[in-house]
């Protein structure tokens, strides 16, 4: 808990004063955007200036500190994987006497989709998560072609079930039409996902932004039909949820397969919701740490890759006992249709899988790995992964 309290004060102190030292980026101006959405122009943080006497004291510039630090938009899920994997990141990269070779600071964002728009505007904000329904959810925005080419993608991280809460007169997700409904607050997750189920149902329900809190609320007072959480299982806020006959509705795989993964709720995950001899068919959609598509020539484009570079080498370090068990379930190679990779990850990806003494080593272990009928297990990017994984643990 310390060590959360510690980070989250540390990286809202920097956002709020993210002004002080601009770093510049072109943006689209898309519908949707905050109308205080600030638009700025192209170009590299300028040169450093000489160090005070204190810094030299010190050891270390502003210029030394701020060159290995990154900062990544969350969620407000405080427990939830997506910000327990900053902070897992934190704890293995975070390097040096003052953190001045590397260090990751966490940012309590709103949602996942007001970090497109914080990594398209904000200054100093380096990464952030979005969810991999986003582009899906803006396809007929006039400025989803710019919005693409300014937007790549690092890694494929921890997906999150789609939770549809109801009162207990829906029976199913075509009861809803002509319903009011809460796609959760403007900014998450929820706010893309929900429009995007609705929309490809053909379901006319009646959308609208509310916090969760006060949905629940008018649900039992019958103003309100459901109200949807992107979050993964089991989750705070829905195993909170309680009387007045609220349930969750079982969202069809079919029309959804090329866009999220299937998954199921039981009692196991929701007492409180589900009985003991049930389980409910839903969905998850999956989550990628995002980046700004730099130029390779600038100051920001090099500490991302210096951060990429740092956190794939040491990716299997990250299955040890201390970090959260799901980076167990994370494959750097996996990728994303419709999504560009960030460069110098793809780069590090096609260097590790072409090395000829690396993939010699990879045959090797195929080998090693080959079944008791004799015959390998074919390769492949999850194999290929557990080979690095095992050939980080035999370099110790």
């Amino acid at each position: 808990m310390l060590r959360l309290s510690v980070l989250l004060v540390a990286g809202l102190g920097f956002a709020f004063h993210a002004d002080a030292a601009p770093t510049h980026k072109t943006s689209p101006t898309p519908s949707g955007t905050e109308p205080n959405a600030q638009r700025v122009v192209e170009g590299t943080r300028g040169p450093v200036t000489g160090a005070t006497a204190e810094e030299l004291l010190r050891g270390q510039s502003k210029g030394d500190a701020n060159a290995g630090t990154v900062f990544i938009m969350t969620n407000r899920s405080l427990g939830g994987p997506i910000m327990m994997s900053v902070l897992d990141l934190s704890t293995l990269l975070d390097d040096g006497e003052r953190f001045e070779k590397m260090r990751v600071v966490p940012l309590i964002a709103r949602g996942k989709m007001q970090n497109l728009w914080d990594i398209l505007y904000l200054h100093d904000v380096d990464m952030g998560f979005l969810q991999t329904d986003t582009l899906e959810y803006l396809k007929d925005d006039p400025q989803i072609k710019t919005i693409r080419d300014k937007i790549r993608y690092i890694a494929v991280m921890f997906p999150e079930e789609i939770h549809i809460l109801a009162r207990s007169d829906i029976t199913s997700l075509e009861d809803l039409a002509g319903k009011k409904v809460s796609i959760n607050a403007k900014g998450t997750g929820s706010a893309v996902t929900g429009p995007v189920i609705f929309r490809r149902l053909g379901i006319d329900a009646q959308l609208e932004y509310e916090d969760s809190n006060i949905a629940i609320e008018r649900m039992r007072r019958g103003d309100l039909a459901a109200h949807i959480w992107s979050l993964a299982k089991p989750a705070q806020p829905v195993a909170a949820v309680k009387g007045d006959g609220l349930h969750l509705l079982t969202i069809p795989f079919k029309q959804f397969s090329d866009l999220y993964l299937p998954s199921k709720f039981t009692n196991k995950d929701y007492p409180n919701l589900i009985p003991s001899d049930q389980e409910i068919s839903t969905l998850a959609v999956g989550n990628v740490l995002a980046v700004f598509n730099w130029p390779e020539n600038t100051d920001r484009y090099k500490k991302v890759a210096r951060f990429t570079q740092a956190f794939f080498s040491r990716f299997s370090e990250l299955h040890k006992p201390g970090f959260q068990p799901a980076w167990k379930d994370i494959n750097l190679a996996a990728s994303v249709v419709g999504w560009t990779r960030f460069k110098a990850a793809q780069e590090w990806l096609d260097r590790n899988a072409q090395d000829p003494q690396l993939r010699a080593k990879f045959k090797d272990f195929i080998k090693q790995q080959q079944g008791v009928a004799g015959n390998p297990p074919a390769a492949s990017p999850e194999l290929f992964q557990e080979f690095l994984d095992w050939r980080s643990r035999q370099a110790k």
